[in-house]
């Protein structure tokens, strides 16, 4: 194909054409998929800042089975009881500011010895060894513990059949946390959500956690990121096959 602009000629390639096209055409699609994915975090974090807004409920044996779990996510909620300290579980991967570490969980009992919540205290650094656990701290017996109220962490891609290892008598390193598998390893009955400990709240380790919905600026840099790249590919692609015509040389 072969059409005259002025002195020049567009006389494009089929194969190049296509390929362009695909690329053009990828480049474009992973630019909405950004902003769609920064429309998605907006919702979430209008969802948790609106939560966060009332009042911290008060979980406790005989309230807890009067919320549903969708009624309770991210809902700042205060319970009393004591840490179950005979299993200690750590997130393995965890990283901050650059060290590596885990995410320390701990089976809580609520006053009355009915119900037991999963409690993540927050990031611990790992030691050198990575067959020795890092030091814990041991609580006090009664405790009053604020946060929120989350599912289970997403981790990501993991190894098949990655195991539990034991890292001491009462400390089992983890690659996820699954609610049916911790109940298993620590024949407890555990409530099928997490409490996410806040910073102010005594019992937890390092505390600095990234609201939901977080991260939006980001995916609007991707977006502006894949759209420059869609404008780039087409510049280069009209300058590649802009030509002279033959009459255009001749005159030269």
């Amino acid at each position: 194909m072969k059409i005259n602009i002025g002195k020049r000629q567009f006389c494009p390639g089929l194969i190049t054409s296509l390929i362009a096209l695909i690329v053009f055409s990828l480049f474009i699609s992973l630019g909405f998929w950004q902003l769609d994915r920064a429309a998605q975090k907006r919702i979430l974090f209008a969802d948790f800042e609106a939560r966060q807004a009332g009042k911290a409920l008060q979980l406790s044996d005989e309230t807890i089975n009067t919320f549903e779990k969708d009624d309770l996510l991210w809902r700042p909620v205060d319970i009393r009881g004591e840490f179950l300290e005979q299993f200690q579980i750590l997130l393995d991967n965890r990283v901050e500011q650059g060290q590596a570490g885990y995410f320390v969980y701990t089976p809580f009992i609520l006053d009355g010895g009915k119900h037991v919540v999963l409690v993540n205290r927050g990031w611990l650094k790992a030691g050198d060894d990575r067959q020795v656990a890092p030091p814990l701290e041991s609580t006090a017996s009664h405790m009053i513990l604020n946060g929120v109220i989350k599912s289970e962490p997403k981790t990501g891609m993991l190894l098949k059949n990655a195991k539990p290892e034991q890292l001491g008598a009462n400390i089992y390193r983890v690659q996820n946390i699954n609610i049916d598998e911790l109940e298993q390893l620590t024949k407890t009955k555990l409530m099928p959500y997490i409490m996410r400990l806040s910073p102010e709240s005594e019992g937890g380790y390092f505390r600095q956690w990234q609201p939901p919905g977080s991260g939006v600026a980001m995916h609007m840099g991707y977006a502006f990121q894949w759209f420059a790249f869609a404008v780039a590919l087409l510049i280069i692609y009209l300058l590649l096959n802009f030509k002279k015509t033959e009459q255009d040389k001749a005159d030269e």
